[in-house]
């Protein structure tokens, strides 16, 4: 007496479908201005492409420490941590 079994397909291929169609992606090629030594960009056209602009962050860590100072308890307990801020310019 044979047995056969059968291994069903995994529960996502039955929600599958064929990927959509990729919009085509515009051809670009950087290249270096000789006389200001700047990169830029170039469309397949040869007209400059404007990437836009970069902003700036600045971050710190602040460090806190807490020492006894009431006198209440010699010895008492020392506490320290650290605040970090984030600071980021708007871009454009």
């Amino acid at each position: 007496m044979s047995t056969t079994t059968q291994t069903p397909a995994p529960w996502g291929t039955g929600r599958m479908g064929p990927y959509e169609v990729d919009p085509a992606v515009p051809q670009l090629t950087p290249v270096l201005d000789p006389g200001t030594q700047v990169a830029l960009v170039l469309d397949g056209h040869g007209r400059t492409v404007e990437m836009g602009g970069h902003g700036t962050s600045t971050s710190g860590l602040t460090p806190t420490q807490t020492t006894p100072g009431d006198g209440s308890v010699p010895d008492g307990a020392n506490d320290s941590d650290a605040t970090e801020s984030y600071d980021q310019d708007q871009s454009d």
